[in-house]
């Protein structure tokens, strides 16, 4: 019997430390700024109509007390109790969803960006892998496939090496605009954003980011604001958020 509590006191104490860990790292998981700065600061996010919570300045969205939901958010997260469904949820999406299939490219017409998509994962200290180049657009494999039910999560750097990145221009993205996918099984996804969100790292509104949504979605998530020299990062992170409009057949 006393093994038996004992085993049991430890299974709890590996749970505790999970759900902390997946709590926390909705912030950091998406704050990869890069270690050289810009000469030129990228444009602020974009103010969407209703605008965000703390856009532009201090945040008001604090993190959720549980994990996102399942399919969503990075490393992996998943539903835990007390996540609520994000707060920007758009109406309903003219294409409801879309089989499974990995993300091969992404384009973005309004600011001439065309990406290859590669996959990222985890780190072992559960924070998401982020793109090893400046031109790549990464998907968190954690999540749906773009075009799917649920917010797929795409990430890009700001800045490389001084320069502008492929997501450097993210933040002046505004409604109505397309975002397009291409899928390894020759369909297109196509998007269209409803809203652009810019908040401090130490107030990433990860449930609004990763939490349920009755549609597909889409997040592009890069970093943005002040370039802390200190840190070696961005102090902020921008968030596009979309959701799916139109589906084109392979072929």
């Amino acid at each position: 019997m006393r093994e038996h509590t004992r085993g049991r006191d430890r299974r709890a104490r590996g749970v505790a430390v999970a759900v902390l860990a997946l709590a926390v790292a909705g912030t950091g998981l998406t704050a990869f700024g890069l270690s050289q700065q810009e000469t030129r600061m990228p444009p602020p996010a974009a103010m969407s109509e209703g605008g965000h919570a703390g856009h532009g300045g201090s945040a008001t969205a604090s993190a959720p007390s549980g994990s996102p939901t399942s399919g969503s958010g990075h490393a992996g997260h998943h539903t835990g109790p007390g996540t609520s469904s994000p707060t920007s949820a758009a109406a309903p999406a003219t294409t409801e969803r879309m089989s499974r299939s990995r993300p091969t490219l992404v384009s973005i017409p309004s600011l001439g960006v065309t990406s290859s998509v590669i996959d990222l994962g985890r780190q072992p200290d559960d924070t998401m892998e982020v793109p090893q180049d400046a031109t790549s657009t990464g998907w968190f494999t954690g999540s749906p496939t773009p075009g799917e039910l649920g917010p797929s999560v795409l990430a890009g750097h700001v800045t490389w090496d001084k320069k502008p990145a492929v997501f450097f221009e993210l933040g002046s993205m505004r409604d109505g605009q397309r975002v397009e996918v291409s899928r390894a099984d020759g369909s297109t996804a196509v998007f269209e954003v409803t809203d652009v969100g810019q908040y401090p790292k130490t107030d990433f509104p990860t449930d609004k980011v990763y939490g349920e949504v009755d549609h597909a979605a889409l997040r592009l998530i890069t970093c943005g604001g002040h370039f802390d020299g200190e840190t070696g990062r961005h102090v902020d992170n921008v968030v596009v958020y979309a959701k799916l409009v139109d589906e084109r057949p392979a072929g």
